[in-house]
């Protein structure tokens, strides 16, 4: 029980501690927000509570203090300063290391704790009192709601501490309960593991419903809790005993209706009583529901959407083989049901797909600490601009994306922008900006990161690669093949060595991380103006549409996201591995993939031609023919394979033979470095 608490809490926690830090680099560009510093508030409360159901102690003791301090913010008698603010963040970072330590705490992230707690209050102007936090006064503007909580633990339920979750109800409101029990059995006949008392309960809190949901968030499934508004507004000491004494008369076994009915016939009574005294008062909007606008879901590990993607994938293969074998025997039957199975699996497989797709914003609050810790260090004034978070991109995908972009920001707020001064002497505002931008087109999801600093100079470029060595005298290269070198491994430009970038570290990493992804990586610069660095991506990694085509007896796949036509030429002499063609007008590079992947046997007459379209360039792929769409479930190549960059994977087909899938862009830049 106890290892399933901690399983529970854990990543409830790490998406607490997202939402914190959200909030957190959300007020700094507003102190003053009492909605945001509310925010806050509510993630270290709910995360107190959380955290000692799930035995987290010494994150219990730590948050304890920082809630403390917060709450004095809340109530404005402390002022949200910068200084707090960054000592605030570095509370969400100690609190993750909580989370991912033991959670009795150890003698070296207690010492933490109490360092970091002791800068808070010299911040906060003295010492916080260590006691429980006093029930809230209720927030300006927001409704205070009265609510009958009727919690009754189910007999096996194993909870043993609920003294806990008064306290916390507590701490939001005024608070009278009623303590119940059932008939108790004898004492020899006695299991210490099983509950018999339960409460009655009258909270009067601004708190939102949600939030005080969350307070029995990790309880057994099996108890009976009833959460029901009775009224709304503040409300006197007097009129809660009279609510008080209501439900304590109606007793235990009374109908829940009915012990409700009671309580609203008070509360009416205090309605009238009010609007006679203040008759031109205008009613407060009512109480929505419980449950009304709320939206459930449901947390899945990622490692069982994985399996599902997986076995999805082995669903799309046999899917195959049943319209293989329904298209050989030729039965009408067999054949309408392999197509009714085919379209099945294509609405499965989107949906299993779609499971995975996360959206990219939710990697972005990582991206604004680090330009926001890095604005501090550097001493340069940069702000982070986002654009289209809510463009979804697989999570496999997008977990191996976030190193690539935290270097390249950090190459960007180190080389790219100006320090305020060399700004304002270039005519620029002392004021920097970095773009981050997202969006999907033709099945591939594209990230931008652009910044308005001092640019790259290719000259600059083409000098440091004469000096490795890379580049001959004689050679001449446009600036994009200039700014490629910065890819090469130990490059750089930098003209010293900072904390943060100059190494000649890194970039090249960043290539082959996103190649990896089967993407690409583009850099376009303008001196004085900036530079933006393109990164283009797949969806998903695990299943793609493709077009298979044949060469001699082998199959390969084109992803189809890269196929804008097919044609046919006439072959006529000695076929070459790259030849033009021509193309509505236009004569365009052909690669025959015959010749260039070595595929033995007798050449066609007439080659099919799919025309593919990258990187702004229109190329033609030869083949012998063209078999048709195929959703191909992608399989990596063993470690032996690793130097074959334009094979992105393998696909089993229908009949149990194997078909490469071929990483286009990959394949043209071979084949023009063998062309070169």
């Amino acid at each position: 029980m106890e290892m399933d608490m901690v399983a529970l809490f854990r990543p409830e926690a790490a998406e607490l501690l997202e939402n914190l830090e959200a909030a957190l680099l959300k007020l700094e560009e507003d102190p003053t927000n009492n909605d945001g510093i509310g925010r806050v508030f509510r993630v270290i409360h709910t995360l107190k509570g959380s955290a000692g159901m799930a035995g987290f102690l010494e994150m219990v003791r730590f948050t304890h203090d920082v809630e403390t301090i917060f709450d004095r913010v809340r109530k404005g008698t402390l002022a949200l300063s910068q200084e707090l603010l960054t000592l605030s963040l570095q509370t969400k970072d100690h609190l993750q290391t909580l989370l991912n330590s033991d959670p009795a705490g150890t003698p070296q992230t207690m010492e933490q704790s109490d360092q970091l707690l002791e800068k808070l209050r010299q911040v906060a102007g003295g010492n916080v009192p260590n006691d429980a936090p006093k029930p809230k006064a209720p927030r300006e503007g927001a409704a205070m709601v009265t609510w009958w909580i009727r919690y009754h633990p189910a007999t096996t339920s194993m909870m043993n501490n609920p003294l806990g979750l008064l306290g916390e109800l507590n701490d939001m409101g005024k608070l009278v309960y009623i303590y119940r029990h059932g008939p108790l059995p004898a004492l020899e006949e006695h299991q210490p593991d099983t509950v018999f008392s339960w409460w009655d309960l009258l909270l009067n809190t601004d708190t939102a419903l949600e939030e005080i949901q969350q307070v029995f968030i990790f309880n057994d499934p099996e108890d009976h809790l009833l959460i029901h508004p009775i009224g709304k507004g503040a409300i006197r000491a007097s009129d809660m005993q009279e609510f008080f004494t209501c439900l304590k008369n109606q007793g235990a076994s009374e109908a829940e209706s009915a012990i409700l009915e009671a309580l609203h016939a008070i509360n009416r009574h205090h309605e009238q009583q009010r609007a006679k005294r203040k008759p031109s008062a205008s009613s407060q909007p009512a109480t929505p529901p419980p449950g009304e606008g709320d939206s459930s879901s449901v947390r899945v590990d990622a490692a069982r959407l994985d399996t599902l993607v997986d076995m999805m994938g082995e669903l799309v293969i046999l899917q195959s083989r049943m319209t293989m074998a329904a298209n050989q025997i030729g039965h009408s039957m067999l054949s309408q049901i392999a197509e009714d199975f085919e379209r099945m699996t294509a609405v499965m497989r989107g949906n299993a797909l779609a499971l995975r797709m996360t959206p990219i914003g939710t990697s972005f609050g990582t991206l604004r600490r680090l330009v926001r810790d890095l604005t501090l260090s550097l001493g340069k004034e940069v702000t982070l601009e986002t654009e289209g978070e809510e463009t979804k991109l697989d999570k496999t995908v997008l977990d191996r994306l976030k190193d690539p972009l935290m270097h390249i920001l950090r190459n960007a707020m180190d080389h790219g922008i100006e320090s305020p001064s060399d700004r304002v002497a270039a005519g620029k505002p002392a004021h920097g900006t970095i773009k981050l931008s997202a969006a999907t087109a033709s099945g591939e999801v594209f990230v931008s990161i652009r910044d308005d600093g001092r640019g790259i100079h290719p000259a600059r470029i083409r000098q440091k690669a004469l000096e490795k060595g890379l580049i001959a005298t004689d050679t001449e290269l446009d600036d994009k093949a200039l700014f490629n070198l910065l890819f090469e491994p130990g490059f750089s430009t930098a003209e010293k060595v900072t904390d943060v970038s100059g190494r000649g570290v890194g970039m090249d990493v960043v290539k082959k991380r996103i190649d990896d992804l089967r993407g690409s990586v583009e850099i376009q610069s303008q001196v004085g103006q900036g530079t933006t660095m393109t990164i283009r991506l797949p969806l998903t990694l695990a299943i793609i549409d493709g077009m298979m085509v044949r060469i001699g007896e082998e199959t390969f796949i084109i992803p189809l996201n890269t196929v804008k036509a097919c044609q046919e030429r006439q072959i006529t002499g000695h076929e070459l591995d790259i030849d033009s063609m021509e193309r509505m007008g236009h004569l365009i590079p052909c690669i025959s993939l015959r010749k260039m992947l070595h595929v033995p046997g007798e050449m066609p007459d007439y080659e099919r031609v799919i025309v593919v379209e990258l990187d702004g360039m229109t190329v033609g792929l030869a083949v012998d023919s063209v078999i048709g769409r195929q959703q191909a479930v992608i399989k990596r190549l063993g470690k032996a394979y690793k130097n074959s960059t334009w094979i992105s994977g393998t696909s089993i087909n229908g009949d149990g033979s194997i078909s490469l899938i071929l990483d286009v862009l990959q394949l043209v830049r071979h084949a023009a470095n063998r062309h070169s």
